[in-house]
């Protein structure tokens, strides 16, 4: 009987592991904003690197890209603990797939900013677009301050 729960426990134990969706560690190659009501580039200082997956999970590295996305309400520090968001209880909301075989996939959801000030958490709206089993970019908007951006992104070897 004791050998029936130690297997039920090990298959348990190896669905749950295999069964997650791994995060794809990526970098921003470009990044477009809406200035003046057309889209430009913007650079910033240092890489903002992403993790993410096609479950919604996600975390932006880059403290300047970070405070600027919260319109200054995140005052985010580079080279410190605060320079980094997650993306948490995001809800899938939309499913469509191109011509060209991409997929969008857009999730509403929080986008928690740990500063040192606190805790700032305003409700993003976030389109995955995956090429195969790849995010190649990210529409970001950020429903608080209605500030949208698009990210390219290249992943990391």
């Amino acid at each position: 009987m004791k050998k029936q729960y130690l297997l039920i426990i090990l298959l348990l134990c190896f669905y749950i592991n295999y069964g997650q969706e791994p995060m794809q560690d990526s970098f921003v190659s470009k990044t477009l904003t809406i200035v003046d009501e057309e889209w430009s580039e913007v650079n910033y200082g240092s890489m903002v690197n992403v993790s993410s997956n096609r479950k919604g999970q996600l975390k932006i590295a880059n403290a300047e890209f970070l405070t600027e996305l919260s319109g200054g309400k995140a005052s985010m520090l580079e080279g410190s603990a605060y320079n980094s968001a997650e993306f948490t209880s995001q809800t899938l909301t939309k499913e469509k797939t191109e011509k060209n075989g991409l997929v969008n996939l857009t999730f509403e959801g929080k986008l928690i900013f740990k500063t040192h000030d606190g805790v700032y958490a305003p409700t993003l709206k976030i389109t995955f677009i995956v090429n195969q089993a790849d995010i190649i970019g990210l529409k970001i908007t950020n429903l608080e301050n209605r500030k949208e951006y698009i990210l390219n992104l290249e992943i990391k070897d």
